[in-house]
């Protein structure tokens, strides 16, 4: 994902030296790059979060299984 954000950031760097822009239009398009960023870090926290809380009731869950064959 990070491929298409730094593609669309050389795009906009293009665009920006062919035309001119407003300089509240730049900000904003730099603020929502910065956010993007930001939300592209949090996602990947997120996911890595979920990723070892279900490998671990996974855990639990087959240990429990195995409990309950064994008795």
């Amino acid at each position: 994902m990070s491929e298409s954000i730094n593609e669309m950031q050389q795009r906009y760097e293009e665009l920006k030296g062919q035309a001119v822009l407003h300089e509240g239009a730049e900000a904003l398009i730099a603020d929502l790059f910065a956010e993007i960023e930001r939300l592209q870090a949090s996602n990947l926290t997120l996911r890595r979060t979920i990723l070892k809380s279900s490998s671990s009731k996974e855990s639990r869950m087959s240990t429990k299984l195995r409990d309950a064959l064994y008795e």
